[in-house]
């Protein structure tokens, strides 16, 4: 399929679904629950907190918790009046009940908060294959046995930062836990995508997503989920 045949074939998925987002999700719509993909039960190595990373990409089109748009709500969790991004929202869960660290992924080049710019801007960087330049990388990953690495669903697959994430660290012997948030799609194959990248490290399959429209119980699907790896 070329660019332009399927830049026209989205655009009518776009129209048929009426309202699918980009930020946190992919642009199908939909309700999904906050469970794995493969609902494995597989558990994880024990985490050492000290020794436990929680890397997160996510998108808020807005931080103003007033007066926001569709689109901005659905990619946004409002915690204590404060706007958070729908997989910042998760990453903060984790790391509070795992006692992680946290690492903002994050381009050098300021993303655009307009949704339709966003979008656009994320199917032109999927479409050319483009890895974003990085704000900054894990400077001490050496110290750290177990990441979390967590990203929205965009366009069905990785926004094309956390390719870039992926690719210039070294995730050599450490244990990799995914999670995602997404608008109907859930983890979209991005597990396998993952494992095949990282294929020197040990990538848990028991990932966790959720739908932007189940982000008032992320709370406890979160803490289900961990307990499912025998981390929490």
């Amino acid at each position: 399929m070329t660019n332009t045949t399927r830049r026209k074939f989205l655009a009518l998925v776009t129209v048929a679904l009426a309202g699918g987002s980009v930020a946190g999700c992919s642009i199908i719509g939909g309700a999904g629950e906050a469970l794995s993909d493969s609902e494995s039960s597989e558990t994880a190595p024990p985490l050492d907190k000290s020794r436990t990373l929680v890397a997160y990409f996510s998108m808020p089109e807005t931080d103003d918790p007033t007066n926001m748009t569709e689109d901005e709500e659905s990619s946004t969790h409002v915690v204590d009046g404060k706007v958070l991004g729908n997989t910042q929202h998760v990453a903060q869960l984790i790391g509070e009940s795992t006692g992680a660290g946290m690492f903002r992924i994050e381009t050098a080049e300021e993303m655009p908060l307009d949704h339709k710019t966003l979008s656009d801007l994320a199917l032109k960087q999927q479409e050319e294959n483009e890895r974003p330049k990085l704000k900054a990388l894990i400077p001490n990953l050496e110290e750290y046995d177990t990441v979390f690495i967590g990203y929205p669903i965009w366009w069905y697959g990785l926004p094309m930062p956390v390719y870039t994430f992926l690719e210039q660290h070294d995730f050599s012997k450490k244990n990799i836990i995914l999670f995602s948030t997404h608008g109907g799609s859930r983890l979209s194959g991005t597990v396998e995508i993952v494992t095949e990248k990282l294929a020197d490290s040990t990538v848990i399959s028991n990932a966790f997503t959720i739908s932007r429209d189940d982000m008032g119980s992320a709370e406890a699907g979160v803490g289900d989920w961990l307990d499912s790896l025998g981390v929490s």
